[in-house]
């Protein structure tokens, strides 16, 4: 029995739900390390180079019959045993990206706050509610998604919306001609970001396509890198790039002074709560990237067969590969960044590259 297919907009919401996990660990500070006042302008910079990876995915997926995705187009540019490579460098990237996000998401358990028990603990829990909603349907992962888009997306609109009152122009001007260098080496960051994205395009195997789909997404691409931009310039406008630059998880250190006096003064316990639906759908997203890349590499009867060897190896992956918080965060702004940006923009344009020179039909 086939099981339903998803839209472009659902896979669109399960993206945008699981970007903005790394992107309020990830930007405010290495923006603010690099282009100071400026680092809020690097999405914008940055939008040329995501707006031409949204054009190599859809060169690359528009001529697949329906039902292939990103796994199906390596075997047909680089042939059967090139395209066997290929799956099995993505898979064990895959299952390190993972293992290195289920840290991080754990290790901010601790940071805001929950602190009575250990990192192994939260792990495990991400991990088995990943395993779960991997082993259901693709249709109702793409549902929740959809329902977790809506509240982050209303949540982080309220919260910069309160948040523009604290704001203090000294803290993003003066911005120079010549400070644009650094703010175009702050795209860097989130170039690597936006390569989270690439995995959700081994999903793109189940979608319902519509003439609609390229439209949609390059202007989703245009909001995503808006809204980005719109998040750093609040946070950098309430904190400083200096302040931002020394502490750990500057958005929520913003987020704890944002009220509404004689409503409700202190709202940042709520919106770390509702920050773990991100996390959940990131790592949820992930695994069953690396299950539909396991099906196609193996030739499994079903992607769902993979999720519990792939968790497994996520959770041995993130408790024995670091040895504690700040091996993970050098991995994080070292392989982490560069193999991101390998895998989330040199591995497609590559492809594409490579399917032109072949003559196949991509």
């Amino acid at each position: 029995m086939s099981e339903t297919p998803i839209t472009m907009r659902q896979l669109l919401s399960v993206i945008f739900a699981a970007l903005l996990s790394p992107a309020i660990r990830v930007l405010p500070g290495s923006t603010a390390q690099t282009a100071g006042e400026a680092g809020w302008l690097a999405p914008l910079l940055a939008l040329p180079a995501v707006m031409t990876l949204c054009w190599v995915l859809f060169k690359l997926l528009s001529h697949l019959p329906s039902g292939a995705g990103l796994a199906q187009a390596c075997s047909l540019v680089l042939g059967k045993v090139g395209g066997k490579i290929a799956l099995a460098l993505c898979l064990l990237w895959g299952l390190l990206q993972l293992s290195v996000t289920v840290r991080m998401c754990g290790q901010r358990f601790l940071i805001t706050g929950y602190r009575n028990r250990p990192v192994l603990f939260y792990i495990i829990v991400l991990l088995a509610v990943a395993l779960w909603m991997a082993r259901g349907k693709l249709a109702a992962f793409a549902r929740a998604g959809e329902i977790f888009h809506a509240i982050l997306a209303v949540t982080l609109g309220a919260v910069l919306l309160l948040a523009t009152f604290r704001m203090e122009p000294e803290n993003l001007f003066p911005i120079w001609i010549e400070d644009l260098p650094a703010a175009g080496a702050a795209a860097v960051p989130v170039l690597s970001l936006l390569g989270y994205a690439v995995p959700g395009a081994f999903l793109a195997g189940r979608l319902k396509r519509q003439d609609k789909d390229r439209s949609r997404a390059f202007r989703w691409t245009v909001w995503l890198c808006l809204l980005l931009s719109a998040l750093l310039l609040v946070t950098m406008g309430c904190l400083g790039p200096d302040l931002i630059s020394r502490v750990e998880q500057p958005f929520f250190v913003m987020v704890k002074g944002v009220g509404v006096q004689g409503a409700f003064q202190r709202v940042e316990s709520v919106v770390m709560a509702l920050w773990v639906l991100s996390d959940l759908i990131l790592i949820g997203m992930l695994v069953l990237s690396a299950c539909t890349v396991s099906r196609a590499l193996f030739g499994l009867k079903q992607a769902q067969s993979a999720a519990l060897p792939v968790a497994a190896v996520a959770l041995a992956g993130s408790v024995f590969l670091f040895q504690d918080a700040f091996a993970v965060e050098r991995f994080a702004d070292g392989i982490l960044t560069a193999g991101n940006l390998a895998f989330g923009f040199g591995f497609p344009l590559l492809l594409l590259v490579v399917g032109k020179i072949r003559g196949k039909s991509v």
